[in-house]
């Protein structure tokens, strides 16, 4: 297998938020409630101007103390501080029903030689490997294209802009997705069985991750991993599992050689790119032709 690359988990749709920022803004705007009482001289202070657009644009997260044994064993990516928004700025990947068909045999397999493997949706894979229906993903994926980081609320509307402003004018390409691979989270708690982007579309994605990787140093965060490898993330399991899988990305590709021409399973357009910061989608580009 190609050099295996460390990735963080939330490139494999698992982003998660659980910040209390009606807490914050509670907390933020405790005094002037208290305002609102006369003080002994008999003079009254007014209310204090309501927050700014900003963070009423920020929708309300709900707090929830993390459980691993709730999420199948997974571990939080970063620590939770209040105040922050997980950020995660991807191409969406739609897989039609037919894609959807065309990728069970490689699922069946995979499964029948790793039975721990899950979706991205924490569903056991193992138990729909001898249904009629074959094995069921979810259709919505995504190529990442930074790195899934905290962001503070203030940065939230300079993010946006700037992410807008450097996309403007980008065309639409198409992308394609021929070769399995294995990659594992920082922390290897988690490895992803995934679908490589092999040939098609890698120039435009790489570019683009650079754009982003501009927008990110203007906020201090850290960029993306030094050599790209644009993929998306069908399958996961528990743990550093990389040699076990990597035999199994092996079986599959030998799949591919046998059964795709030009060694491409299936090729999807590139048509938006998103944001996602906390709840809140926001959309980055959307191609015009």
């Amino acid at each position: 297998m190609d050099a295996l690359q460390c990735y963080g988990s939330s490139s494999d749709s698992d982003i998660e938020d659980e910040i209390d920022e009606a807490a914050l803004r509670a907390k933020r705007f405790k005094s002037a409630s208290d305002s609102t009482t006369e003080r002994s001289s008999g003079s009254s202070l007014s209310l204090p101007p309501p927050p700014p657009e900003l963070f009423s644009s920020v929708p309300d997260a709900v707090t929830k103390k993390w459980s691993a044994s709730e999420h199948g064993g997974r571990v939080r990516s970063f620590p939770h501080v209040e105040g922050n928004y997980s950020l995660h700025v991807y191409i969406p990947v739609v897989l039609s029903s037919s894609i959807q068909t065309k990728l069970s045999p490689y699922l069946q397999k995979a499964v029948s030689l790793f039975p721990a493997l899950k979706s991205m949706a924490d569903d056991d894979l193992s138990a729909n490997v001898n249904s009629k229906q074959g094995i069921k993903l979810a259709t919505e994926f995504h190529v990442s294209l930074g790195r899934t980081v905290p962001i503070r609320i203030h940065q939230v509307d300079t993010m946006v802009h700037m992410l807008r402003r450097k996309f403007e004018g980008q065309k639409r390409f198409w992308i394609e997705f021929g070769s399995w691979d294995v990659f594992v989270n920082d922390d290897r708690t988690r490895s992803f069985l995934s679908l490589e982007v092999v040939a098609t579309g890698y120039s435009e994605i790489k570019r683009q991750v650079s754009l982003v990787d501009d927008v990110y140093r203007l906020h201090s965060l850290p960029t993306f991993y030094q050599n790209p490898r644009p993929h998306i993330s069908l399958t996961w399991a528990l743990g550093d599992v990389v040699d076990a899988l990597a035999t199994v990305a092996r079986e599959l590709n030998a799949m591919v050689r046998l059964r795709e021409e030009k060694n491409c399973i299936w090729t999807a357009p590139a048509t938006k790119i998103e944001c996602k910061i906390g709840q809140k989608l926001h959309p980055i580009w959307t191609a015009t032709v």
